[in-house]
């Protein structure tokens, strides 16, 4: 006999199946056979015979065989030279191209071991979904149907007794095609804990392979008080592989439909998506609010694109068409909308973007003609080569048009030259030393005036010079089990007392706070509008300890003083006096299980807290929680006055599938909850359910404070679908 292949298969996991070849010489229990044109036939077994008159192979004991790249096993085989037909029983087992594994009591196949009939079936797919039957026939190798079928991705428990998966699908007869990669049924019902809850004449959804296909998703269905009734069943439309489609309209007795529609295209240079809502509402309309629109939509969109290896270009929609649209509708929370195009240039650490800002605010308080328009907005950096003085030299240049309808109008022109250096000596003290002069010319019209009155088009320059120097000594000690580290730091700073001029309107620097985190910056505003002038000290620390096992802790503090005040800071921002208020941060991780993140502004005369935030995260077992509280007094601007709010949230698991959870969130000072939620949960490898209650007692226009109850069911592994149903209700109190 000539040289063969022996085969050795073994089960590594459940889903996975591998076999080595070894060759050896001469074996009496090794048969192959030349099949035009697929190639050879490889069996192994304990025992071999060979009928040369009928040309049958009969093979018993721990039965291999093995056509291309399928391989079945079996504890007797025979197989017909003449006829390429394969009858295998006991304990069959056929490995599928595809990681499926089908499990037999009886199989006859032939062609390759693509066609044939299977007694007893079972397929443990790749994804260790399930499908049984009474009988199959299998043609062409990919078509698979099953008679008094069983489909299920559940695993059976273990326990005793119980033998019924989760939920599954039974039909009379189930397909599987492979090429087409889905699963058909026909006269089928579904189960949820072994009892019959729907029966569909036809049903069919896509195999475990596959990532997308098109066809309907899960319906959602619900009752509000607001809306009414509604009814969605949303279509995934696969258009090519690098298209799809999401239309989902949504019908409201109360309010009509409202259709969404949601795009999706990847490009060989980039990508764009555009989500996009409408209703044309024929309910009640509510005079003097946005719902007595005859129109309501919104388009979010963004796309990204390369242009080449340094220039790329991109955009930003976020539109609505009025203030209430999004949040009505559960379709955004947002009160602040952006809606930006640009164009970015990268070259090493250089830098150009051009950009274009929209802005739409949503508030009551909001005005569109006092909302500016931004377009363009240049800016460009550039790192010089080589060294100047021991230090690097950077060049900063920017420019920026805005218009309002009614308020002030800017154009902005500002070059920034800077240099910065640093030194460490060999008792481990770092110097660092930094210079800019910047210079900025405005020209501006309807700038509100200290004295009250509107300017006119005015033209005003300014010259900003900084120059600085900073110490810092990191100090380290290891000691026991623990390692510290102390670094005490003092930045000295000189800027003349210039640049805050009437006629320059504050526009990009309006958000501001002083904390940890721009204690040692040189300029603390976030924009170029406003400029931080006058001779001034910063002085603080850092304080850490580390454990071995892995905690540790940190503690920043500092403070800044001034030759003079400065009256660029709001009073409240704590910065304005020549003894700033004190600024610091406290950070406990003492294990991966819990952390607490203090951030704290005290008030330099009686160190009473002007802003205080605490956030924590806990684990303890089967809980885990995450409490927040916040409180500013008038940090930000005087115009907001104080604020205090109280943030919860904890879950509990029940047992290894079943969780409970809550969530709340006050506002202290206004003495209101702002909203709460609590639910139950169900989940495991197949199946998933929901259960919660949640308040919300948002006002505005048209939307009202809302009380509702949802239910969901989720069938994973069943084509991406989704079964859900709410009911809600709305309350005026």
């Amino acid at each position: 006999m000539n040289v063969l292949s022996w085969l050795h298969l073994f089960r590594a996991k459940p889903s996975a199946w591998f076999f080595a070849t070894l060759l050896i010489f001469g074996s009496s229990s090794v048969f192959a056979a030349d099949l035009e044109p697929g190639g050879d036939v490889l069996m192994q077994a304990d025992q071999l015979s060979y009928d040369q008159d009928t040309q049958i192979v009969t093979a018993t004991g721990n039965v291999e065989v093995a056509y291309g790249d399928r391989i079945m096993s079996a504890d007797k085989m025979t197989y017909n030279e003449a006829t390429g037909v394969v009858v295998a029983t006991g304990n069959v087992v056929l490995l599928e191209p595809s990681g499926d594994v089908i499990f037999a009591e009886r199989a006859e196949l032939s062609d390759e071991l693509r066609e044939g009939v299977v007694d007893t079936l079972q397929v443990l797919m790749a994804d260790k979904s399930r499908l049984a039957g009474n009988e199959a026939q299998r043609r062409n190798g990919n078509v698979t149907s099953v008679y008094k079928g069983v489909f299920s991705p559940c695993e059976v428990c273990e326990e005793e007794g119980k033998t019924t998966p989760l939920w599954q699908i039974k039909a009379f007869r189930v397909v599987h095609n492979q090429e087409e990669q889905r699963i058909i049924y026909e006269d089928a019902f579904f189960e949820l804990f072994g009892i019959p809850i729907a029966y569909v004449p036809f049903f069919s959804h896509p195999d475990p392979t596959v990532e997308r296909q098109s066809g309907f998703l899960a319906p959602s269905f619900g009752n509000s008080s607001d809306l009414g009734t509604f009814f969605s069943i949303p279509y995934y439309w696969v258009i090519s592989d690098s298209v799809d489609v999401t239309i989902a309209p949504t019908y409201m007795t109360k309010e009509g439909t409202l259709f969404e529609v949601e795009y999706r295209q990847a490009l060989e240079s980039g990508s764009f998506e555009a989500d996009i809502a409408a209703i044309w509402p024929d309910g009640e309309p509510v005079a003097g609010t946005p719902a007595d629109e005859n129109f309501r939509g919104s388009l979010f969109a963004n796309g990204d694109f390369q242009i080449d290896n340094e220039w790329s270009w991109g955009f930003d929609t976020q539109l609505t068409s009025d203030d209430t649209f999004l949040r009505r509708f559960n379709l955004s929370d947002e009160t602040d909308l952006t809606s930006t195009a640009y164009v970015r240039a990268e070259r090493g650490r250089n830098l150009f973007t051009a950009e274009g800002f929209y802005f739409q605010g949503l508030l009551s308080t909001d005005n569109p003609r006092q909302t500016p328009v931004i377009a363009p907005l240049l800016n460009y950096h550039h790192e010089f080569g080589g060294q100047v003085l021991g230090g690097t030299t950077a060049l900063d240049v920017n420019a920026l048009i805005l218009n309002r309808n009614d308020g002030a109008d800017a154009r902005r022109f500002s070059m920034d030259l800077g240099w910065d250096a640093e030194s460490v000596t060999t008792t481990g003290e770092v110097y660092s030393f930094f210079a800019n002069m910047r210079g900025d010319i405005y020209h501006t019209d309807n700038v509100v005036l200290d004295n009250g009155q509107v300017s006119t088009p005015t033209t005003v320059a300014r010259a900003l010079p900084t120059i600085g120097a900073e110490w810092r000594w990191p100090l380290v000690r290891s000691g026991g089990t623990t390692r510290q580290v102390i670094e005490p730091i003092v930045q000295l700073i000189y800027a003349p007392n210039t640049g805050d001029l009437d006629e320059i309107s504050d526009e990009d620097s309006l958000s501001f706070e002083f904390d940890t985190s721009n204690l040692f910056d040189a300029s603390r505003f976030a924009g170029l509008d406003r400029w931080e002038g006058g001779s001034r000290a910063n002085i603080g620390f850092r304080a850490s300890i580390y454990g071995e096992e892995g905690g540790a802790a940190t503690l920043e503090f500092g403070q800044t003083f001034r030759l003079r005040e400065n009256h660029t800071f709001d009073a409240a921002s704590g910065l304005r006096e020549k003894e700033s208020d004190y600024v610091g941060r406290i950070s406990l991780v003492p294990s991966d299980n819990f952390s607490i993140d203090h951030r704290f502004r005290l008030d330099k005369d009686d160190f009473t807290f002007r802003r205080n935030e605490v956030d924590a995260t806990g684990r303890w077992g089967d809980l885990s929680a995450t409490v927040g509280y916040a409180f500013f007094d008038q940090s930000l601007s005087a115009a907001l006055g104080e604020r205090e709010e109280f943030t919860g949230s904890a879950a509990y698991r029940l047992t290894d599938y079943w969780t409970v959870n809550a969530a709340t969130r006050r506002d202290i000072e206004g003495r209101q909850t702002l909203s709460n939620s609590v639910g139950i949960g169900y989940a495991d490898e197949c199946l998933s359910v929901g259960l919660g209650f949640a308040q919300s007692f948002t006002r505005d226009r048209d939307i009202e404070p809302e009380n509702s109850v949802f239910f969901s069911i989720v069938l994973k592994h069943l084509g991406g679908t989704q079964f859900t149903s709410a009911l809600g209700s709305s309350s005026g109190s």
